[in-house]
């Protein structure tokens, strides 16, 4: 089976966000990541998106607690904020902070919100379709590579709102990257 091309999803740059300036000069290259890992920010009682509905404000505020801890810049690759839009987050030729054991081979897409109590729309999942079947048409990853963070650590992340809907997620983006011909 031959991949189909995926278009990038239209996304709102660091600059449109107005990201901190970071240097990760120092941070490994990720090279020939294998994995899409999915995540929420897991927020106890939804707390950011409820201080910062805005999503481009959210998306500083994440990226403020991640240089605080530390990690030199926001933890995640992509994001996709409480309206469906897709946000970029860390560049993807750098490993991110956010699976420990499988940064080095996986792109991060995190999701806005605590999905153990907030209800994960359609419009995030028609997003979130989108950014992982353009991620795995780049950077020919199997679908079947697409996991929760829970499926490499111990945590409830991306939550069950999510998680629950993971493996038709994963059905529907193989549909979109390696489509079947018609008879």
């Amino acid at each position: 089976m031959s991949m189909i091309v995926q278009p990038k999803p239209s996304m709102v740059s660091r600059s449109g966000w107005g990201a901190t300036a970071v240097d990760l000069s120092k941070t490994n290259n990720l090279k020939n990541p294998a994995y899409i890992i999915v995540h929420h920010a897991g927020d106890a009682n939804d707390a950011i998106v409820k201080a910062y509905p805005d999503e481009k404000a959210a998306m500083r505020r994440y990226q403020q607690i991640h240089i605080g801890q530390g990690w030199g810049d926001i933890g995640y690759h992509y994001c996709i904020g409480i309206n469906g839009t897709i946000l970029e987050g860390r560049t993807d030729t750098k490993e991110g902070i956010h699976a420990p054991g499988y940064n080095y081979r996986s792109i991060a897409v995190m999701l806005h919100g605590n999905y153990d109590i907030r209800s994960f729309t359609s419009t995030q999942q028609n997003k979130l379709i989108d950014i992982l079947a353009w991620l795995c048409y780049k950077n020919n990853i199997s679908p079947s590579n697409i996991l929760g963070h829970k499926d490499v650590t111990a945590t409830t992340c991306p939550g069950s709102g999510i998680y629950s809907k993971l493996s038709s997620i994963r059905g529907l983006v193989m549909d979109r990257v390696y489509p079947q011909p018609q008879q």
